[in-house]
């Protein structure tokens, strides 16, 4: 495909910090009297914002109180365990080199994505990283895409959004554009196939191989 912008979700797409994830999320729901979750349940709640990942987990009516004593324990955890994902770095690397714009749009807390991103080299190249509370409004709504889009200063048409699930599917579907999925996140290649994304590929490796070309 010859695009001129790419849009990457964070999580399980770019990047694995679900050790932190794990640790926060479990530290706080069992300090809260509910029984710890299992590393696999709490990674398959992963995709929304923190709440709706807490809601999945404990239920909505304690959500929100989960969230506030989670944001200053995962700050705590938040680089420990994390890394790139294989491909990242190079397929960051090979769209600057090639003349297409990357970005982040990520439900994870805004000031947590960037900080992720700087700890681990990828901003630059990626020329931003949008995520929640920093606007209003979150994945897959339409309007923050749109956002997105704009900033980076690209049309629908010429921009594709990768993830690595169902949630980063309907993201792109709800405005049209294009949607590549990797299995290196929360969904396996058998499970994300039952909802046709344009490809699904094991990693970004094999993804910017087969599948970007330079932009001209």
């Amino acid at each position: 495909m010859s695009i001129r912008a790419i849009l990457f979700d964070l999580d399980g797409t770019l990047i694995d910090q679900f050790q932190a994830i794990y640790k926060a999320f479990s530290q706080v729901i069992s300090q809260m009297g509910f029984p710890k979750p299992s590393f696999e349940t709490v990674k398959k709640s992963v995709g929304g914002a923190s709440e709706g990942t807490m809601a999945k987990l404990i239920g909505k009516e304690n959500a929100e109180e989960a969230v506030r004593l989670l944001r200053p324990v995962f700050e705590k955890e938040m680089l420990n365990g994390l890394f790139a994902l294989p491909g990242a770095a190079e397929t960051l690397q090979f769209c600057e080199n090639n003349n297409i714009k990357t970005a982040v749009l990520t439900n994870k807390h805004g000031p947590h994505a960037r900080a992720a991103c700087e700890y681990l080299g990828l901003m630059p190249p990626l020329k931003f990283a949008m995520g929640a509370n920093d606007t209003k409004w979150k994945k897959p709504e339409i309007e923050l895409t749109t956002l997105a889009l704009s900033k980076i200063g690209s049309s629908v048409e010429e921009t594709i959004y990768i993830g690595d699930s169902p949630y980063d599917l309907n993201t792109a579907r709800n405005v049209g554009m294009r949607c590549s999925l990797v299995s290196t996140g929360t969904h396996s290649s058998l499970e994300l196939a039952e909802e046709n994304p344009d490809s699904i590929d094991p990693d970004l490796f094999t993804l910017t191989q087969k599948r970007i070309k330079p932009y001209i």
